[in-house]
């Protein structure tokens, strides 16, 4: 983009008519973020449509639970997380609607091929793709919405943004479950895929770019270099714990969310259509409820105390562990469903609070970076690593649990929301130094 373009931009960004931001601050802001939560939703569908086809491509290829680990995790997250620095950084100095449509048209193609692979490897670089194109729909989009909307109203909107995940899945998952049972895996990737162009189309003919920072009590500062921003994140230790923890919290998250599928087709007599069904619809009556409470109380909280903010978050993170280590336990799925669903609720709840912390200890015009990072390091460890991880350590626990080795396996992956509560304990003496601070 030349420097021209940038500039007409920045002058259309700058003065935007009065009625305009009169609309955008009305119905048309909930529009957009309407828009953006199909648009997390698209991206979280077909990223999840690969965990209710796993034991179908194991059959198919003769893949082991490390092979499917990687192809459900590390073959999408590389490039996701990787590449999401650089599109970010694009995204705080270009349009970012413009980003985003680009991304979703791309990532849809690539879903769609997944389809064609006729080898392991074939359909791991499919999913590479995938990544690829699915880096550039998460920063730019949660820098629009601070954009749209202010800062006491954020965890709100972030948490109906994190509604796209739950209806994603659902769509995924009872969906692509009965497709995939219908008419074969590869049907499933082409029904999940391609409908994304046409949602591109609607993004980018129907959404507007807003005005960088103007809801914001925080001053844009002027365009740092790369490098200075970085650095100013890093030393910004309100942000950074609160990454920390949303990483290893995300660990627990992706790990549960990509072999959930295959653990009740492996222990219970569900057919894959079946299992699809309950996992959606578990994640829809279980998550959407909880998004929308933990942003109500999370607005609150934040406005109140943001140390009690971080704290609160980090109860919920503690209270996943019991109940899912009780779903691993049950012979019935029905269950098994009830505590999963129990834990997702307090897993969901501080999602909105959790990322609104996040983005609202940094400027505006470093937001989408910092959004970036918050990702790369959820996605690298959380989805790249945690199904990855899951994996190795059931193959090699088969010997000694036989069929049990993929519950046994997810349970050990629960030590990772005691480290997450850690850091978000961290974050909240960091609120406490900040006051302490502000007061001498």
């Amino acid at each position: 983009m030349s420097e021209a373009t940038n500039t007409q931009i920045e002058s259309q960004e700058a003065a935007p008519s009065s009625q305009q931001d009169r609309v955008d601050r009305g119905i048309y802001r909930w529009y957009v973020l309407g828009v953006l939560v199909l648009v997390y939703a698209f991206s979280y569908m077909d990223r999840q449509i690969v965990s209710i086809l796993l034991e179908d491509l194991r059959l198919e290829f003769d893949m082991t639970d490390t092979q499917l680990g990687l192809l459900s995790g590390l073959a999408f997250a590389l490039f996701y997380a990787t590449l999401g620095v650089p599109i970010a950084r694009l995204a705080d100095r270009s349009n970012r609607v413009r980003i985003v449509s680009i991304a979703i048209t791309f990532w849809s193609a690539m879903t769609a091929l997944c389809g064609l692979a006729g080898s392991f490897w074939q359909l791991f670089l499919a999913r590479v793709g995938v990544g690829v194109g699915e880096a550039g729909g998460g920063p730019p989009s949660l820098s629009v919405i601070s954009d749209y909307f202010a800062p006491e109203e954020r965890s709100v909107a972030f948490s109906i943004f994190s509604m796209g995940p739950i209806i994603g899945a659902f769509v995924g998952l009872a969906a692509g479950g009965w497709v995939a049972q219908e008419y074969g895996w590869r049907w499933a990737f082409f029904v999940m895929g391609l409908p994304g162009i046409a949602l591109a189309l609607l993004l980018y003919t129907t959404v507007r770019e807003p005005v960088r920072g103007a809801l914001d009590s925080v001053a844009s500062s002027r365009q740092d270099g790369f490098l200075d921003t970085v650095r100013l994140l890093f030393r910004n230790r309100l942000w950074l714990w609160v990454t920390l923890g949303q990483t290893f919290a995300i660990f627990v998250g992706y790990g549960f969310s990509s072999w959930k599928p295959s653990l009740y087709l492996r222990q219970f007599d569900l057919s894959q259509a079946e299992v699809g069904s309950v996992l959606g619809t578990m994640g829809l009556v279980a998550g959407v409820p909880s998004l929308l409470i933990g942003g109500y109380i999370g607005d609150r909280l934040i406005a109140k105390s943001l140390k009690l903010a971080t704290r609160c978050v980090g109860y919920a993170a503690l209270l996943v562990i019991p109940f899912y280590a009780l779903a691993l336990m049950q012979n019935s799925w029905i269950v098994t469903t009830i505590f999963l669903a129990v834990g997702l609720v307090f897993y969901q709840i501080g999602a909105g609070t959790a990322m609104s912390i996040a983005l609202s200890a940094v400027a505006p015009n470093q937001r989408a970076l910092a959004a970036s990072f918050v990702l790369l390091s959820a996605n690298l460890l959380g989805l790249g690593l945690g199904p990855l991880l899951i994996g190795v350590i059931s193959d090699a626990a088969v010997d000694s649990f036989g069929e049990d080795s993929l519950g046994f396996s997810l349970g050990v992956c629960l030590i990772s929301m005691v480290i997450a509560f850690a850091f978000y304990w961290a974050a909240g003496n960091e609120v406490s130094r900040r006051e302490d601070d502000a007061t001498d």
